[in-house]
């Protein structure tokens, strides 16, 4: 019976051992189940921390290196502009500023051009008309000589140094009936006018009177005026208190006019003639001409 008991107890122990065996044998084997699951799962994360590492890395260079970009940029612009920054930002402003200037400079032209230029000694200034602002009407050049001639007669020199003639038609303004100017005022007709000099090569004052100065031909002559349609400032005078007396090595340029009517021009048209007097005419005491006669130019009035 105690050997039975034994047996038994026995039994029971060595089935309890082998059934702890077992469990531990199970619990080994799924501890080393789940060993590698751990670890398994240990190597993915610490790969996903890499790969967030790496991905961050990239992240922040890419946005430092934006940033840096971003800095370099505004730091050019930024910054201030150096000498070869001024002279290209000059290069591409002038040309804008010169096609501006250049138009502003064409609007302008059209203004000054029409400006009327007024009378003058001058080659250009002596074709512009004195008589126009005077008559009104229809004034226009018929014809201009510029070739110079001189009557010489030693003491004096007197030149013609241009002159021309003009017409006038539909005289229009208002004229003092008074003036010698008045005779284009109701009528048309044309007006001479000549640029002179009158030259003393003596040590002493001559008198002459330049307005003796006159047109002839076919059988007419016309005096001349030194006032009729000339400026103020253009009027031949030999000095400020006498326009009559020249003094001693002087040379007066002025203007003296002539005015036609049409009856006088178709006349004069034909063989005119500009008869400039002799000093000795005027004079006191006598002066040592070349001739006691008048000088004769040639003065064509028309082509």
């Amino acid at each position: 019976m105690k050997k039975l008991l034994m047996v038994g107890t026995m039994s029971v122990m060595i089935f309890g051992l082998a059934a702890c065996g077992s469990g531990a044998d199970s619990k080994s084997s799924g501890s080393e189940e789940q060993t590698p699951k751990t670890e398994e799962k240990q190597v993915t994360k610490e790969t996903d921390e890499a790969k967030q590492d790496v991905n961050s890395s990239e992240d922040t260079k890419e946005k430092t290196d934006a940033k840096q970009d971003k800095e370099e940029v505004t730091t050019e612009e930024d910054a201030p502009a150096t000498e070869d920054t001024q002279v290209k930002e000059e290069e591409a402003t002038t040309p804008d500023q010169k096609v501006e200037t250049s138009k502003t400079e064409i609007a302008k032209k059209p203004a000054a051009a029409a400006t009327t230029a007024a009378f003058s000694l001058s080659t250009d200034g002596f074709k512009q008309s004195a008589v126009a602002p005077k008559t009104g009407g229809t004034v226009s050049l018929v014809y201009l000589n510029t070739t110079p001639q001189t009557a010489d007669f030693g003491p004096l020199k007197v030149t013609v140094k241009q002159y021309k003639l003009e017409s006038v038609t539909g005289a229009n303004k208002k004229m003092d009936p008074y003036s010698p100017e008045s005779y284009l005022a109701n009528q048309d007709g044309f007006v001479v006018t000549a640029d002179v000099i009158v030259e003393n090569t003596t040590a002493n004052n001559i008198n002459y009177l330049a307005e003796r100065i006159q047109i002839n031909g076919g059988g007419i002559s016309k005096g001349a005026s030194l006032e009729n349609f000339v400026p103020t400032a253009y009027q031949l005078s030999g000095s400020p208190s006498a326009h009559n007396i020249f003094p001693a090595k002087t040379k007066r340029e002025g203007t003296i006019t002539y005015m036609l009517n049409k009856q006088n021009y178709y006349t004069l048209v034909h063989l005119t003639k500009l008869v400039v007097p002799n000093p000795n005419d005027f004079a006191e005491k006598a002066l040592p001409t070349k001739t006691t006669k008048a000088i004769d130019l040639d003065f064509r009035i028309t082509e």
